[in-house]
């Protein structure tokens, strides 16, 4: 898909993968927002906590043993898929675009030993899933990813689709907040390859229409005004690393623009929502 291509040109060659290895996941695999269980948190520990939150959600709702199936969809660098079967021996499938990425998760897999865990196939959600994954999974987890649906809608239905029957869904996402013009957004949905950007009341509506029953939201918001900053701070303190790897001054200086004004849009105007969901399938 269109959206698709574009999400490969942003996180899936060496130089962008090592911009958002080092910004949003302070050299580790766990690529994403982060919360803060302390102020003195950095970029790493703070993204580590939220994987540590949503496996203690999948667990919450549903006891995960080695038996279970999950689905990672939009997996990455596949840390979550990594810590959770570090902590629970489940079996995964990784569903990723990227095909640097995916190398880079199996290679990692390998080198911790739980090759044997997991299974990584590359497609496009926004073409759909595989026809032959109908209630193959109980779990799907998704990380920062549904922002990259064209149709937020039709994807659940595929989640829905693939779960089986009292499978549980848990998934995070930055949203813009409800209330909150498009125009505001604008500049995020342009730079993020987002077509527009969920809104917390639309994903509780969307949920219930595609048939999942949501038993969680925990409002992670506050979190991301901090987390802004400490990305602007990764990127200026880390300025000569990123150039020398093949990051143009354009690329970054650009970068440091977009997040000074990120920092300023939430802190004034509360623009960005995000918050972690938790829904089961409750069709037979």
């Amino acid at each position: 898909s269109e959206v698709g291509s574009k999400v490969v040109e942003q996180y899936d060659n060496l130089q962008t993968r090592k911009f958002y290895q080092t910004v949003m996941g302070g050299g580790g695999n766990d690529i994403h927002f982060g919360v803060f269980k302390s102020k003195n948190d950095n970029v790493r520990e703070a993204a580590a906590n939220t994987t540590e939150l949503m496996l203690d959600l999948m667990h919450w709702i549903r006891p995960v043993t080695q038996h279970h199936q999950v689905l990672d969809l939009g997996s990455g660098h596949g840390g979550a898929t990594h810590e959770m079967i570090k902590r629970f021996g489940t079996q995964n499938t990784c569903f990723n675009i990227g095909t640097e990425q995916n190398e880079m998760n199996l290679a990692y897999c390998q080198e911790i030993g739980i090759s044997d865990h997991v299974t990584c196939h590359r497609g496009d959600f926004n073409l759909g899933l595989p026809k032959e994954w109908d209630e193959g999974f109980d779990y799907v987890y998704s990380c920062e990813v549904l922002c990259h649906a064209a149709d937020k809608p039709a994807l659940l239905s595929e989640v829905r689709r693939v779960l089986a029957p009292g499978g549980v869904f848990v998934f995070s996402d930055i949203m813009g907040a409800d209330g909150v013009s498009e125009e505001i957004l604008k500049p995020f949905t342009d730079r993020n390859t987002t077509t527009v950007m969920g809104r917390p009341s639309e994903y509780h509506y969307q949920l219930r229409e595609a048939g999942l029953r949501e038993v969680a939201y925990i409002d992670l918001t506050v979190n991301l005004g901090p987390f802004f900053q400490l990305m602007l701070d990764q990127v200026t303190n880390n300025y000569t690393e990123l150039v020398e790897v093949g990051l143009s001054n354009d690329y970054l200086d650009n970068w440091i623009s977009s997040l000074t004004d990120r920092v300023k849009v939430q802190r004034d105007h509360g623009a960005f929502a995000w918050g972690v969901f938790g829904a089961v399938n409750d069709q037979n």
